[in-house]
């Protein structure tokens, strides 16, 4: 069978985006709003997870897409509506903030829209009609915290009843881990008055609402049943969906957010933290908003265990990365950063042993499902199937650093050192020893010496040759999951 996520990432090629989504959202540039000085978002999915630290301004881009299309009847959504300027926010938005929304159109091309602050927001006029639904975390509140539903909940009534469809049912079901023999929806009055459309279930011969319902459970069932009545190809913007799920029922819900699409054409745009959500969806529709000094670096396509590994601060190690000693640690680390700097707080690399112990350490766990691969020396072969990489070169680290041209100029306009004289002081020296000698030389930390001189040996070599290392590394870390 094939895959879900496969379906839809076809149904959104260029060819075929339109028919199937309409005048979908393809990009979003954020300039001087809130934490966005100048962010650029490419939507290459027709659903997008924002994940990230806290205040990275996921919710932010959530409710700017809200006001990118008017409906067709009712009011819009502005930018007003969520962010001002005040005393108490007087950099939220100022004179020359703007929002660019690159809009999808049946001739195959990018509609451009611009809405622009001075001392208001302007360009709405250009907005389409398309249905939108923002499911913030307010949109729905627990029936037992409402405490003018529930004085009121003894007089209510339902005054007409109709069971859900049996997709609502079945999802809902799938999701939440428990069967229903009914679901049903209620429109109910309190006193005289029309109330709000409440839904019951019936389970193990149990009737209960939503006033008896945990949130999660009826959270889901509320989010499933709107999700599946609003109009097709609507703009759908949730909070959290995770919120009060259970670890199986986030990756499930993951699930039913990739089947409404396919089979509804909604285009969703959701923020989360959850890693199973993450896990459920297309590989293009994970980008992870990356705080990097005052401005938001959009960082797309990482797979969920390195999502969740930066939003532990490096915590949890989506792989881990066995090398043989200090120096390989450290070349290994100047390679990662020269490629993929993101990925160093994601990955743990750790000296294990000689190239022996490392590599039957690797093997060993193979089949166990842990994230775990091999960096050895150049000087030893390699195994990639097994997840066996090895560094540049065909000498040990010590040994192809202190022949490098670039670590000898820098060795001798640094410390005034003549490299080919040092090495002449160290003939028949084991080569693990060199670092300590030259260190007590010029007298400087043999540690520190160690990661200074990796990090200008990596920048001589060339890039064909550390990026095919990485290359192998990110593909071992999305092979395997972590336990």
């Amino acid at each position: 069978m094939s895959d879900p996520r496969n379906i839809l990432q076809k149904m959104y090629e260029p060819t075929n985006r339109f028919a199937n989504f309409g005048d979908a959202i393809i990009s979003i540039q954020v300039s001087g709003v809130r934490c966005h000085s100048n962010t650029a978002v490419e939507l290459n999915s027709p659903i997008v997870a924002f994940s990230g630290l806290n205040g990275t301004g996921k919710s932010t881009l959530l409710q700017l897409a809200a006001c990118a299309y008017r409906p067709a009847t009712g009011a819009s959504y502005n930018i007003g509506n969520f962010i001002v300027a005040n005393q108490l926010d007087p950099t939220s938005v100022a004179k020359g903030s703007s929002v660019k929304f690159g809009l999808w159109t049946d001739a195959g091309s990018i509609r451009p829209l611009t809405l622009s602050y001075t001392n208001s927001w302007n360009g709405y006029k250009r907005r389409t009609v398309r249905p939108v639904l923002l499911a913030g975390i307010g949109h729905y509140l627990p029936r037992s915290e409402s405490p003018s539903f529930m004085y009121r909940a003894r007089t209510l009534k339902s005054h007409s009843s109709l069971e859900v469809a049996t997709r609502i049912r079945n999802w809902t079901c799938k999701i939440l881990a428990q069967g229903y023999d009914e679901v049903t929806a209620h429109q109910t009055n309190i006193k005289t008055r029309l109330g709000d459309r409440i839904s019951s279930v019936k389970r193990n011969g149990i009737v209960y609402s939503e006033s008896n319902m945990g949130f999660g459970e009826a959270r889901a069932l509320h989010l499933i049943q709107i999700l599946e009545t609003i109009p097709e190809l609507s703009l759908v913007l949730i909070e959290e969906p995770e919120t009060s799920l259970h670890l199986s029922a986030q990756q499930e819900f993951g699930h039913y957010l990739v089947d409404v699409c396919i089979t509804r054409k909604h285009q969703i745009l959701l923020t989360s933290h959850s890693e199973f959500i993450l896990q459920a969806l297309p590989t293009a529709s994970r980008i992870y908003l990356d705080r990097r000094g005052a401005s938001i670096h959009p960082v797309p396509g990482l797979t969920p265990t390195q999502a969740r590994s930066l939003m532990a601060d490096g915590k949890v190690k989506a792989l881990s990365i066995l090398v043989e000693d200090e120096t390989a640690k450290a070349v290994l680390s100047e390679i990662i950063r020269r490629h993929e700097p993101g990925l160093l707080p994601t990955w743990g690399i750790h000296i294990g042993g000689d190239k022996d112990r490392i590599g039957t350490t690797v093997r060993c766990v193979q089949d166990t499902g842990i994230a775990l691969a091999a960096v050895r020396d150049g000087d030893v072969g390699d195994a990639p199937k097994e997840n066996i990489f090895k560094l540049p070169g065909t000498l040990p680290p010590e040994k192809e650093i202190l022949h490098s041209p670039a670590f000898e100029k820098y060795l001798a306009e640094t410390y005034g050192m003549v490299l080919t004289d040092f090495r002449a002081g160290i003939i028949g020296t084991d080569h693990h020893q060199w670092f300590g000698l030259l260190a007590s030389k010029i007298g400087v930390n043999p540690i520190a010496l160690i990661w200074e001189s990796a990090k200008v040996y990596v920048s001589g070599v060339p890039e064909t040759e550390t990026s095919t290392l990485v290359t192998l590394l990110k593909e071992a870390s999305q092979q395997k999951k972590v336990v």
